[in-house]
């Protein structure tokens, strides 16, 4: 009888462990000045608390390509990454020239992510042709930033050969542009992303707008491209509204998550959604739309289903 009572107390135990045991998943954002590293933060608040048995953490990475090429390598179970950049993954392309990942998943879309062009004023830079010859931050290596400005200069026809091209990262380069060792920067961020906001509040800067013809081009081209509408008053001294060009966030993974963890995931943020949109102003107005339109790279199996549970797919 005693030997009976140990084995079912040794069972209780193991069903015990195991309805609490959890899968550890790891979230690669960017910079922590960007929209990625709050978003990547607030979803792995929203998830872990859910009680889905899925526990995830956050790192500040260097961006969409080095994100999307980590999940390829194993070092990165999600991430936040451009749609551009997932496009190009998927059908290899771009950074990922004759090398597709295949693998590649969507999660779920986010919000718009259009190009910002920030300038000192007396650069006298109105235009994106307007760069040639100034000191210029395209962003850093692996990152979606330059991937994007890179397509962009293509279309200009232009070359990174016609201005001085600076490769930092996003958190640096406001800090160079304020201390006048560049004159402009790119930066893909969410409408109303902090960086952006602080320096054009304390420096005499100011946002460049990007809607010319050549852009219009990529847009017929590429679908994952799109004009943003800035509302006015949203930085500082923006009078009037303003339009750019760009890309949309994705919160991506591959077919190396189950079915039932992209499901979990999806489903807590659905169920969670005001609590989600609170995060950022950029995630403020998120649709239905917005979740399933742009993404780049197909939809996750779990993920279908939790948007066709939820009668959004």
């Amino acid at each position: 009888m005693k030997r009976l009572v140990s084995i079912l107390a040794a069972l209780a135990l193991a069903i015990a462990g195991a309805a609490h045991a959890q899968t550890f998943l790891t979230i690669g954002t960017g910079g922590v000045t960007g929209v990625y590293y709050p978003v990547g933060g607030a979803t792995a608040r929203i998830v872990n608390e859910a009680g889905v048995g899925l526990r995830l953490t956050v790192e500040s990475t260097g961006g969409s390509v080095f994100n999307v090429s980590a999940i390829r390598g194993g070092q990165l179970d999600l991430a936040l990454a451009q749609s551009d950049v997932a496009y190009q993954a998927f059908n290899g392309e771009a950074a990922f020239d004759g090398d597709p990942y295949d693998g590649l998943r969507v999660i779920m879309g986010l919000h718009p992510e259009p190009m910002h062009l920030v300038c000192q004023n007396d650069a006298g830079v109105e235009g994106f042709r307007d760069i040639a010859g100034k000191r210029v931050s395209i962003g850093n290596p692996g990152s979606g930033i330059l991937n994007t400005v890179q397509a962009m200069l293509e279309a200009y026809g232009m070359s990174e050969s016609d201005f001085t091209p600076e490769y930092l990262r996003a958190a640096e380069a406001p800090d160079f542009l304020r201390d006048g060792r560049i004159d402009c920067f790119f930066y893909t961020v969410g409408i109303g992303g902090a960086a952006i906001r602080d320096i054009t509040a304390t420096a005499d800067v100011s946002l460049v707008p990007l809607a010319d013809p050549e852009l219009e081009t990529m847009i017929e081209e590429f679908p994952f491209y799109a004009f943003a509408t800035v509302p006015a008053g949203t930085y500082g001294g923006q009078d009037e509204d303003l339009t750019l060009f760009g890309v949309k966030a994705l919160f991506v993974s591959s077919t190396d998550l189950s079915e039932d963890n992209a499901y979990a995931i999806v489903k807590a943020v659905l169920d969670n959604l005001e609590a989600f949109q609170a995060i950022h102003p950029a995630l403020a107005n998120l649709t239905a739309e917005d979740f399933l339109s742009g993404l780049g790279a197909p939809l996750h199996a779990g993920a279908e289903r939790a948007f066709s549970e939820a009668g959004l797919y």
